[in-house]
């Protein structure tokens, strides 16, 4: 059994660390028989040196820098993602500002979760901290530490809202049951594997508040039931993140309530919630009328951009392997090496085994568990490959590599510095040389019939195949082979992952399509040196394979249309252009 704890930061550098201490309470529970715990903070964009301080005092916990405010739901679902990979059984998704009461808390959510299959989530007795209830004068002393937050609850379709059971109460063992509740707490929940399986992950537009009422509602349609352990319980310093009444909480309260109410509420409510909305734009406060206004236009608030962006790490190298454990060992090699520029302070490699065939675990594992392992039960294909050890990477900057790559000396230092130099807006790939260092070509305009044109009957070298620029200096280009990309992490969030829609093929060309559109820069790097034994995957798959693949990678990119048309003076440019024998990644090569 593996459980995955999850807790989003922004800017909370005291809340995260006292929780991560009370962590250390947790001496049950997973480890018990064999099961493994991991803790994960994702980071959401923080300028208060939280990652320094967190991975100074607790090294063993996983970072993710996520580059930019994603709100709850977007920070939560990174979490989850990377626990998915590692392979959680279960999630237990807290909030930074609570602390771990009970020895066994874990333990009791995850007997709880086990002891039906029809239970998909499962909250525990949460209790207000010391010193922060509401209503702080209610109480005697010895009764601090025992008022009740969240002990279950009921949604209020009428209103649209939540209502927790035992609030502000004095806990005297009333809820001390297991039983089945109608809502969860976001604060602090444990969820099956299985639930984000069947019905998917936090919805990122609510950003925050009432991204847990939806999802709430999603899984009791799918037929899980959400389940309530008194037994187990939890103290939570109320909304330190984002603070009670302040203008945060009113505009997303406001902007999502209407949201959420006018997707999944009765036509009686979701009238009254349209007068309610025309009465805030008249009589609400400036941040209310700014949550309507937002709302029925469908925008979200914009964000400053962050600053002083702090990372766990530099560089994470992501190796996808598919049948060739002997390079894939060679490759490791190489990135080990003294001179290559890699640094195990802060560096990482992880290495995905893509399929059961050729694993290379058995090969390479002298470099485990330095090198964090995964491993896929059939083949995924490329960027599904390559996406997967881009979620569970943390570093600044990931660097792809191809398996059948070998680093020379300096080559990834030479990379790292060029992209400091660009200041991370920058795309960058390295030199590729054959096995006896004479050059490779690997840069390329994007294909087009113009291009195949001048390529084939005017013999214009590189207009249509791949070329290698000339000079010793960074040279811009449009596309680069994926064999070795450096992608800083900032670019990743603006234009997302690779394209998942084709096996392999054409995924270089249409992610150097989306940089060009995005006016984001693509360099080759001449100086930053690599051996690429060329095509050592696709040959494996077998040439009448890898072209059929072809093919479909290119009919997607460029529609069936413009696909027949490229064809057509492909094969005429073949018989009757002046370049009669070409080789080239978007023809079969002859």
């Amino acid at each position: 059994m593996k459980v995955a704890i999850i807790t989003l930061n922004f800017n909370g550098k005291k809340d995260t660390l006292e929780f991560l201490e009370s962590l250390k309470k947790l001496t049950t529970g997973p480890r018990r028989g064999g099961g493994q715990l991991t803790i994960i903070v994702v980071d959401n964009a923080s300028s208060d040196s939280s990652v320094s301080e967190i991975k100074k005092q607790f090294p063993d916990v996983d970072i993710l820098q996520t580059g930019q405010n994603l709100g709850f739901s977007g920070g939560i679902n990174m979490g989850i993602e990377y626990g998915q990979i590692w392979g959680a059984d279960y999630f237990l998704i807290v909030n930074n500002d609570c602390l771990v009461k009970d020895y066994n808390f874990l333990e009791e959510l995850v007997k709880t979760a086990k002891s039906d299959q029809s239970i998909g989530l499962v909250s525990p007795k949460i209790y207000f901290a010391k010193g922060f209830e509401f209503h702080k004068n209610r109480y005697e002393t010895e009764d601090l530490g025992k008022v009740i937050w969240y002990a279950g609850g009921r949604f209020d379709w009428d209103n649209i809202g939540s209502v927790h059971r035992g609030l502000d109460e004095v806990d005297a063992g009333q809820y001390n049951k297991e039983e089945e509740s109608e809502i969860f707490s976001g604060a602090c929940v444990l969820i099956k594997k299985e639930v984000f399986e069947k019905v998917g992950l936090f919805d990122t537009q609510y950003f925050l508040y009432f991204e847990d009422s939806e999802f709430a509602k999603r899984v009791k349609d799918s037929n899980y039931k959400i389940y309530y352990n008194g037994k187990s319980s939890i103290y939570h310093k109320v909304s330190q993140s984002t603070g009670v009444g302040s203008e945060l909480t009113d505009y997303y309260h406001t902007r999502n309530r209407l949201i959420f109410g006018m997707k999944y509420a009765e036509s009686r409510t979701k009238f009254a919630l349209l007068r309610e909305a025309l009465k805030l734009l008249i009589l609400g406060r400036p941040i209310q009328k700014e949550g309507v206004w937002d709302f029925l236009f469908g925008k979200k608030r914009q964000l400053k951009n962050p600053t002083n962006i702090e990372y766990p790490i530099k560089l994470s190298i992501g190796i996808v392997n598919y049948n060739t454990a002997d390079l894939t060992k060679k490759l490791l090699n190489s990135i080990f090496k003294k001179d290559s520029g890699y640094d195990p302070n802060k560096m990482e490699v992880i290495v995905l085994d893509n399929g059961n065939i050729d694993l290379c675990k058995k090969a390479i594992k002298e470099f485990l568990p330095q090198v964090k392992y995964l491993k896929n039960e059939e083949n995924e294909g490329f960027s599904k490959g390559y996406n997967k050890t881009i979620k569970y990477s943390q570093g600044e900057y990931y660097l792809m590599f191809n398996s059948d790559i070998e680093v020379l000396d300096g080559g990834i230092k030479e990379l790292l510095k060029w992209a400091d130099y660009y200041k991370g807006e920058a795309v960058l790939g390295g030199k590729l040389v054959f096995p006896d260092e004479s050059s490779q070509d690997s840069v390329f305009h994007l294909p087009t019939l113009t291009g195949a044109y001048q390529e084939y009957f005017e013999a214009k070298k590189g207009s249509y195949f791949m070329f290698e620029p000339n000079g010793e200096e960074p040279t811009k280009v449009e596309g680069m082979v994926m064999a070795c990309l450096l992608i800083p992490r900032k670019i990743l969030n603006k234009i997302g992952l690779l394209d998942e829609r084709t096996f392999i093929f054409f995924e270089d060309i249409e992610y150097a399509r989306r940089l060009k559109q995005n006016n984001i820069p693509l360099y080759f790097i001449p100086s930053a040196k690599f051996i690429h034994h060329h095509g050592a995957s696709t040959k494996r798959i077998g040439i009448d394979k890898a072209y059929e693949l072809l093919t479909q990678g290119s009919k997607h990119y460029h529609g069936k249309f413009y696909y027949f048309l490229l064809s057509l003076v492909l094969k005429v440019g073949q018989k009757l252009g002046r370049v009669k024998t070409p080789v080239s990644r978007w023809t079969k090569e002859s």
